[in-house]
Formats: C-alpha cells, sequence, structure tokens
C-alpha cells in the first residue's frame, strides 16, 4: 500500500515539475530572430506533500523519491507562456503518459493541474531564482 500511494504522490510531483523554455520573435535589422530566455523554472523542486522532488534542466525533468532517490517519473516540459508550464510526463511507477499544467505563480511556486484533474503545488528549494 505504502508503494501504491508513493507511486501515486510520484506521478503528481513528476507532472507538476517541468522547466521551460520559450522562444518569441525579436526584430533585428528587420528580420525576426529567436530568442530563448533564461528556464524559468530550472532547478530542483519540491512536492509540498514531501514525497519527492523533481529536477528541471534544459526542457528535461525527472522526479524522485525523497527517501530512496528512485526514479518515479520523467518527461519533458516547455514554457507556453509567461506563466505557463506545459509537461508531458511519463510514470515510471506506474507505466502511465499524461499532461500537466502548471502556473508559474511566483519565483517559487508552481500551482500544477493533470490531465484527470488532480491539483498539486511544487516549491523551489531556497536560495535557486
Amino acid at each position: 500500500m505504502k508503494r501504491l500511494s508513493l507511486a501515486a504522490g510520484s506521478a503528481a510531483v513528476t507532472l507538476a515539475l517541468a522547466g521551460c523554455m520559450s522562444s518569441g520573435p525579436i526584430q533585428d535589422g528587420g528580420a525576426a530572430v529567436v530568442s530563448r530566455p533564461a528556464d524559468a523554472v530550472q532547478g530542483q523542486w519540491f512536492d509540498t506533500s514531501g514525497v519527492a522532488f523533481s529536477n528541471f534542466n534544459g526542457g528535461v525533468f525527472e522526479t524522485r523519491a525523497n527517501d530512496t532517490k528512485e526514479k518515479l517519473a520523467e518527461g519533458n516540459y516547455r514554457q507556453v507562456s509567461a506563466n505557463l508550464i506545459e509537461i508531458d510526463l511519463r510514470s515510471l511507477a506506474r507505466g502511465t503518459h499524461s499532461k500537466v499544467n502548471c502556473a508559474l505563480v511566483s519565483g517559487g511556486q508552481l500551482n500544477c493541474t493533470s490531465s484527470t484533474g488532480q491539483q498539486f503545488s511544487l516549491t523551489r528549494r531556497q536560495g535557486q531564482a
């Protein structure tokens, strides 16, 4: 039962963890040039339930259990707008694939909702911005 609970919690965390990359046109001598701003979610984020943590790095993320460090989920993320992060997640614990949308409500908090309606929050480790 503990394993099932851990798997459910980690799936939620994995979905929420996502780094973001966005691009947009800027004018440079009349030609549109694509720019890539700094990744707003890059770094380590923690599930508020204390079950797992996620790492976001260059559009790729992974979620690991806090206690065993076992990888629970992996996937990709992208920044859709200034405060919307979209995550494509594969749960290794459950063998499922899902999508998660996260709102970057501050530099240290992501509020996420999975495609199944599950809601959760992630917080950034102190000192990361």
